[in-house]
């Protein structure tokens, strides 16, 4: 019976399990694999021993810890195992852009959203603080306006009134006495 021709085993160290984690993490949060990761992810699979290492990686991947940075508002992630692993460009998930197209631009897509959020965040905190100042502006106006109009009404009622217009009555008619006076001694 003739064998398929099978990929050689890869060795299973830090990097190895590293990639295998962010595979199932990107898969959880339904980011689609491309075909070479879906392959090596399934080909992993089917071995015995990697099931129950597998379920490990889909428990860790819910458990992990994220908390937001204050500086940059991404998730911060435990980097001391990392730091303890030999970074491998050949294994490195991130390093090679072929093998990996859909982290990359995922990763990239993530960065540039969060940087669009970031600057809509900042212009509407601006826009908000210059219509509170032109709000403020109009509310000091229509205060002023509203003295004026209450002056103005107070003014209105009083040349309204019976004794302003009899008191303009009484001017008239001495203004009239004064002309004709003047019109008879000239």
């Amino acid at each position: 019976v003739a064998r398929e021709c099978q990929k050689p085993k890869r060795a299973k160290d830090a990097a190895y399990h590293r990639e295998k984690m962010l595979l199932c993490k990107q898969e959880e949060s339904g980011i689609q694999l491309n075909a070479e990761q879906a392959d090596w992810k399934d080909d992993t699979d089917d071995e015995y021993d990697d099931q129950e290492l597998e379920a490990h990686y889909m428990h860790m991947a819910k458990l992990q810890q994220v908390s937001p940075d204050a500086v940059d508002s991404g998730p911060i992630f435990d980097t001391e195992p990392e730091q303890k692993v030999q970074n491998d460009d050949h294994y490195d998930v991130f390093a090679i852009e072929c093998q990996h197209p859909e982290q990359s631009e995922s990763a990239h897509n993530t960065y540039l959203i969060e940087q669009d959020a970031k600057i809509e965040i900042a212009d509407f905190k601006n826009k908000n603080k210059s219509l509170t100042e032109a709000n403020n502006k109009l509310s000091e106006e229509n205060d002023l306006l509203y003295a004026d109009f209450k002056k103005s009404k107070v003014e209105l009622q009083r040349r309204n009134s019976i004794e302003y217009a009899e008191m303009e009555l009484k001017c008239a008619k001495v203004r009239g006495d004064l002309l004709s006076y003047k019109m008879e001694y000239e």
